[in-house]
């Protein structure tokens, strides 16, 4: 995977290019992006159009950074996720941790005036459970055992 770190104005913007997995670009990553944050800068937002896939390093890379910045009072968005790459946020239930955008322009406003992203991601549709078993009759004191409580 290739990556490329530019900072307009105080927004660090990480553009992926190629499978987001295991290897030793996501160490080489992840220390790129903690020398950004040292400067001060508590806002990332990941371009992943040109992210064909993604496994579980690559998942858990986005979700370890997003939990770091929220823990420091920064914010981490993406832009331009995949369909099959929203399938895979969608059974792992995390369309709804992540703020995801088709637009640039949108995304990078967004980090000023606090815009929620405009159905970029649909929501997960809620699934119904088995159907609830109807419940057991209840069961009747047999002749001789009604009597005998009587």
């Amino acid at each position: 995977m290739k990556f490329t770190l530019k900072v307009v104005g105080d927004v660090c913007v990480l553009k992926l290019d190629g499978k987001f997995m295991a290897g030793g670009d996501s160490f080489f990553l992840r220390e790129k992006i903690k020398n950004v944050l040292s400067m001060g800068i508590e806002k990332l937002l990941i371009d992943m159009d040109s992210v064909p896939y993604i496994d579980s390093t690559g998942v858990g890379f986005l979700v370890s950074s997003h939990t770091s910045l929220k823990s420091q009072g920064g914010q981490l968005k993406l832009l331009k996720v995949k369909p099959k790459i929203l399938e895979v946020f969608k059974v792992m239930s995390l369309l709804s941790i992540f703020e995801i955008f088709e637009d640039e322009e949108r995304a990078m406003k967004s980090f000023e005036e606090g815009e929620k992203p405009a159905a970029a991601a649909p929501a997960p549709p809620v699934l119904a459970g088995p159907a609830a078993a109807p419940a057991p009759p209840k069961r009747r004191k047999s002749t001789k055992a009604a009597k005998d409580a009587d």
